[in-house]
């Protein structure tokens, strides 16, 4: 039960970190970059974290995170919350 409140207690802030990095990196076609960018996040914090780091490996959290960022993204993406930036035009 202690691992399914920790990954709760984890949606709201992963929630918070894509859409950061959303906000911060409005390209289209950069899923995996921005992807990373999240991940990068997650592992800092997991690292910082004892609770964290003793709840899961690295392997079993990124496990449970990258389905949760689709998640999160797709949702978004459905409702049209992320804006579509315009591709650049030529002069």
């Amino acid at each position: 039960m202690n691992k399914f409140i920790t990954i709760l207690k984890l949606f709201p802030l992963v929630l918070s970190a894509v859409k950061a990095v959303e906000e911060s990196v409005p390209l289209p076609s950069q899923g995996k970059a921005k992807l990373d960018l999240v991940l990068n996040v997650v592992q800092q914090a997991y690292e910082g974290s004892t609770e964290l780091s003793q709840s899961f490996s690295w392997d079993k959290l990124v496990a449970v995170v990258v389905p949760m960022i689709g998640n999160i993204v797709n949702a978004h993406n459905a409702l049209g919350l992320f804006s579509k930036s315009a591709p650049a035009t030529a002069a």
